[in-house]
């Protein structure tokens, strides 16, 4: 198993091989579990009590992100551990790794929030990252990841575990988005990517692209 806690990672070294084999044939991979139960329960808290705002490109998405504060910053801070970036990067093989940034979003249910079928492959992102942080459930908003010249579909993920997670690899030669999410619960997560480009204070120190695509 792979679990972040605020002390540090735990990974079984058996289990990270057997992640890395899948990951390679499937180019995604599940995290059960990856947040410990004080850990998630500290995020959630944090969660509530943050400030939301819309964010809208026309025809492309539609969601409401939180605010960079307590929450963002605590599950920015664990998910730069240098031993999660190595382990991550182990089972992708990616590595090295330099830095894990992203955003907490939330889908509303009914079509009032969308995702369409994007890339990430810009600002060296290298692989995706989604963590679900839904504390009620929600049905929809299912991950789906396709061939982006035929447009073949590749995987179907429902991430509806709390404090579950998956990885998947980013690249010109695939495309993604999640579907819309049903009533009546919406869908929060935590999602980004890891990069070998520079570092996290490099990167947080330019001004953000709001044109950028955003995540799963």
């Amino acid at each position: 198993m792979v679990h972040l806690r605020r002390a540090g990672l735990v990974a079984d070294k058996e289990d990270v091989e057997r992640l890395r084999v899948q990951f390679a044939n499937a180019h995604v991979v599940r995290l059960p579990a990856l947040l410990e139960p004080q850990l998630l329960s500290q995020a959630l808290y944090l969660i509530e009590r943050g400030n939301w705002r819309e964010r809208e490109r026309a025809g492309f998405y539609r969601e409401s992100v939180l605010d960079t504060g307590p929450a963002v910053n605590l599950l920015r801070f664990v998910s730069n551990s240098p031993k999660f970036l190595e382990v991550i990067g182990e089972i992708t093989a990616t590595h090295p790794l330099t830095w894990f940034d992203g955003r907490v979003y939330r889908m509303k249910p009914s079509g009032d929030h969308t995702q369409n079928w994007h890339e990430d492959s810009i600002e060296g992102r290298l692989i995706g990252l989604s963590l679900n942080l839904s504390p009620r459930g929600y049905a929809g908003g299912l991950f789906q990841m396709r061939d982006a010249k035929s447009h073949r579909m590749l995987l179907e993920i429902a991430n509806t575990g709390l404090g579950d997670a998956f990885l998947f690899r980013v690249s010109d030669d695939f495309q993604h988005h999640v579907t819309d999410v049903l009533p009546d619960e919406p869908k929060t997560a935590y999602a980004g990517w890891f990069s070998a480009q520079k570092s996290l204070k490099q990167r947080l120190s330019k001004p953000i692209d709001q044109s950028a695509p955003p995540l799963a």
